[in-house]
Parts: structure tokens; C-alpha cells; sequence
């Protein structure tokens, strides 16, 4: 038995539960939990084959496993992934900002700082964690004449330098 038809095998099992047509909140509870605003924009532009009956939407469920067997929902699954880990819940926040500050007691690079939380967003850490410690003025910067430079480090608490 080929990879694929077992996998058709597998969601076929998964899904037994599921009537043969599914409404959008089925498609969403059959595609972990993916926002049912997300399903309907998947249902209008057709990457689900499905069908309207009035204003309601209906799709097989065959057409549901032909899309999570399809290269287009592992990239809907990454871009959710990516997503969950770049989402950090307050405390995280500062439970990041107290590891950043016992870090930078000597002066540290950007790359460096995301490196030990291991973040891998430049974005989010700048927004939710860089920043608000240099404004409230428990981080410095090394070079204070420059803002965002590559050579640029920072410090707990000390004066700049230049």
C-alpha cells in the first residue's frame, strides 16, 4: 500500500465520526481548531471543493482529506506554528526581561540576547522585550549616538559609552 493511501486511510478512520457533507465548524474542528473565518475564506476561493446551499456552505467530506493530504495545508499548518510561537503571554514577557537584565551585565548583542531566550522573532523581541527596557532605562545602550546598528551592544543599568 503506497504512503498516500494509507494517509487517505488514516483521516478516512479520523474522520468516521463526520457526516459525508460538513458545515464550516466541522471543517474547522477537523482541521485543529483553524478559525472558522479562515474556513469560509478557504470554502469561497475553493481550496476546499465545496457547494452553496442559500447562504450555507457545504463540502464532502473527501474534499476535506484531499485538502490536509494537500501541500496546501502543511503551509497552513507552518504559518500556524509560526504564529503560536511568536504569540508570548505577558508573563513570558517579563519573565524575559528578568533573564535579559541578569544576561546584559556585561554588554551583549542583539543576536546574542535572542539567542539565550531562544527567539527566533527580531520583531517580537524588540517590541515586547528590547524596548520597553531601554524606555523605562534598565538596559542601555553601548553606543548611544547610533539606535540600530550592527555593532551596537547593550548593557544593564550602565552609562553609554560613546
Amino acid at each position: 500500500m503506497t504512503k498516500s493511501l494509507e494517509n487517505r486511510k488514516f483521516y478516512e478512520l479520523k474522520f468516521a465520526g463526520y457526516d459525508d457533507l460538513v458545515t464550516p465548524a466541522d471543517i474547522s474542528k477537523m482541521l485543529d481548531g483553524v478559525n472558522i473565518s479562515t474556513v469560509r475564506g478557504m470554502l469561497w476561493r475553493s481550496e476546499i471543493k465545496s457547494f452553496r446551499i442559500g447562504n450555507r456552505y457545504l463540502a464532502p467530506k473527501s474534499s476535506v482529506i484531499d485538502y490536509v493530504l494537500s501541500d496546501a495545508y502543511q503551509e497552513l499548518k507552518d504559518r500556524k506554528r509560526a504564529y503560536l510561537q511568536t504569540k508570548i503571554i505577558e508573563e513570558d514577557v517579563i519573565g524575559y526581561r528578568l533573564r535579559l537584565l541578569a544576561f546584559c551585565s556585561k554588554p551583549r548583542s542583539r543576536k546574542e540576547m535572542m539567542q539565550f531566550l531562544n527567539l527566533s522573532s527580531p520583531k517580537v523581541f524588540y517590541r515586547l522585550i528590547l524596548n520597553p527596557l531601554l524606555e523605562t532605562g534598565e538596559l542601555h545602550r553601548t553606543i548611544k549616538s547610533r539606535d540600530c546598528i550592527s555593532t551596537q551592544k547593550y548593557i544593564r543599568g550602565a552609562i553609554a559609552i560613546k
